[in-house]
């Protein structure tokens, strides 16, 4: 083959890997946090415990005496413990369910600039449904994060964004957070988030100090 020849293939191999260079998109190195099954897990046994309370309440023979009055307030007594066992056990063994579904079907992420709530196959969540806007908030933006009611029994992750629409910052607990009261004490003005803990919060509280989200 003649030097032009060869000189032509390659021009064209290096325009052809060009062109494939700028048709393959960026990469972002994203962090998954692991899913926590501990919060479903605890309000699933609180549920089913208060339920087989109700059961075992409902088999038990109430001992009578020779006193009307005192049979009764005794069967009143045990009826009351065991409906409210039962009103109290049926809701938290279902928010128990809820807390495993979601625990399944969410992901909490971090890539170089924001932290995102995701579905487990890394599709969007769509818009907040309190707030609106896409369940991702820039780094820069948050003004405090925490764990509630603390790290060592976390129910709920909590952090504050100034990213969200500044007319959206008194929607909910937002309003008691934003009040001058708070504000005196030290809070910072912006929107407030919760989720449930349903992930690895040592691991969530990592990536917030990694990125340097800032904390009061």
């Amino acid at each position: 083959m003649a030097p032009a020849e060869l000189r032509h293939l390659h021009l064209g191999a290096q325009r052809r890997h060009i062109r494939s260079s700028q048709a393959q998109p960026s990469m972002t190195a994203v962090d998954v946090i692991e899913p926590s099954y501990n919060l479903a897990l605890g309000a699933s046994i609180l549920g089913a415990g208060l339920l087989t309370e109700a059961k075992l309440l409902a088999d038990r023979q109430v001992l009578l005496t020779s006193e009307p009055e005192v049979d009764t307030k005794r069967v009143g007594i045990v009826n009351i413990a065991k409906l409210g066992s039962l009103i109290v056990g049926v809701p938290i063994a279902l928010f128990g369910l809820f807390l495993a579904f979601q625990t399944t079907t969410l992901r909490f992420t971090f890539d170089d600039t924001s932290f995102s709530l995701v579905k487990a196959d890394m599709s969007s969540t769509g818009e907040n449904v309190v707030v609106g806007g896409e369940n991702r908030w820039a780094y820069d933006k948050f003004v405090n994060f925490d764990f509630f009611p603390g790290e060592g029994f976390p129910i709920l992750v909590y952090f504050k964004e100034t990213q969200t629409a500044k007319e959206q910052w008194n929607v909910g607990p937002g309003e008691q957070a934003n009040s001058p009261e708070a504000i005196a004490k030290g809070a910072k003005p912006g929107q407030v988030h919760f989720f449930p803990a349903i992930a690895n919060v040592a691991q969530i509280k990592a990536e917030f100090q990694k990125h340097g989200c800032a904390k009061i």
